[in-house]
């Protein structure tokens, strides 16, 4: 049974306990009242008035709107106090006038006493939204740049492989060609992955004939080897955008890793009455028992523990986001079998 939100479990706080937190927690905290859906400051504790460079004398009593809320902001945060009125519970990124100028909050405000009264807890994010905006820029400088040398080491492969007589020197090209190739792969992924972890998948129906060939047309060695696609009359499953992506890894890994002068993939489908499973086997050796271990989530990705490449992890990552897990199998003729398995959309 769900447990109701409004019910303490254990002993219930006393007014000392109360108290001992509420001066002691590293968020500012306000308590206030609603007068006329004005809030007006009834308690601080000290980490507000750090935050506001204002003392207790000159807060309580005060509007909390005149003293923290710019002049742009009134009609957000009136919003915010319909809602302490209604009894609902706000949770929002604002901007607040602070000791230190205008900065970025995490604000969280708590109603009680039926809307009459309520509690702000505000979290300085300041820093961390700069040095994520910051490292977001990083992240695209350095993609255009690196996508910009792969280009030129692609061109420069290619002369080399029409240019050179010598053996040794050809297979030196097609060499820089196929590492070259991994690198700008390897910079595609982790555009994905960025995309994945940002999103907050909206699942809706998707074919997975269109997902696979959308996935087909953007690797780049699916004309060095021998595709198959079989996925017979299989339902559409639940995606959230990104599926091609995940299969598109699981092809450029397959023909990556094989020492087959033309490699061997297949892409099949099957149904049970809930689930799609697609499957793409390949020729190679199979993958290292860590590998295979993360991308089923046998164990977590961890600094230390994170295999060779991104393209496990964008699997991985974007299946048990879509409500699906990854199954890996090394077949006894040869080979391996990495296996999505879906929702599928027809399920009532």
């Amino acid at each position: 049974m769900k447990r109701d939100e409004s019910q303490t479990v254990g002993a219930p706080v006393n007014a000392e306990q109360f108290r001992y937190l509420f001066e002691n927690v590293q968020d500012a905290v306000v308590e206030f009242e609603l007068r006329d859906e004005d809030p007006i400051v009834a308690l601080v504790n000290e980490s507000f008035c750090e935050m506001f460079g204002v003392t207790p004398e000159e807060a309580v009593g005060s509007s909390l709107n005149d003293l923290i809320v710019p002049s742009k902001r009134v009609t957000e945060s009136n919003r915010f106090d319909r809602r302490t009125a209604a009894g609902k519970r706000n949770y929002a990124i604002v901007d607040r006038l602070t000791e230190d100028g205008l900065k970025t909050l995490l604000y969280r405000g708590i109603p009680h006493d039926g809307g009459d009264r309520g509690f702000a807890l505000y979290t300085d994010l300041t820093d961390e939204i700069r040095r994520e905006r910051e490292l977001a820029v990083l992240n695209r400088v350095l993609r255009y740049n690196l996508s910009a040398e792969v280009d030129t080491l692609l061109e420069r492969a290619e002369y080399l492989l029409d240019a050179v007589d010598d053996p040794d020197l050809a297979d030196a090209a097609r060499d820089i060609r196929t590492s070259t190739l991994a690198l700008e792969r390897m910079t595609e992924e982790a555009r994905d992955i960025e995309r994945v972890l940002d999103a907050d998948p909206d699942l809706e129906p998707a074919a997975l004939d269109d997902a696979v060939q959308s996935a087909l047309e953007d690797v780049a060695l699916v004309d060095y080897a021998d595709v198959t696609v079989e996925l017979g009359d299989v339902p559409p499953v639940r995606s959230g955008g990104h599926l091609d992506r995940a299969i598109a890894a699981l092809v450029d890994n397959a023909i990556r890793h094989t020492d087959a002068r033309t490699p061997s993939v297949r892409i099949h489908a099957t149904q049970t009455d809930e689930t799609v499973a697609l499957t793409v086997s390949d020729d190679g050796p199979g993958l290292p028992e860590q590998e295979h271990r993360l991308l089923t989530g046998e164990v977590e990705l961890t600094p230390l523990d994170h295999g060779n490449g991104l393209g496990l992890w964008l699997v991985r990552w974007i299946t048990t986001a879509y409500n699906g897990a990854v199954t890996y199998e090394e077949r006894a003729d040869g080979g391996s079998d990495i296996t999505l398995e879906l929702a599928s959309a027809s399920r009532t």
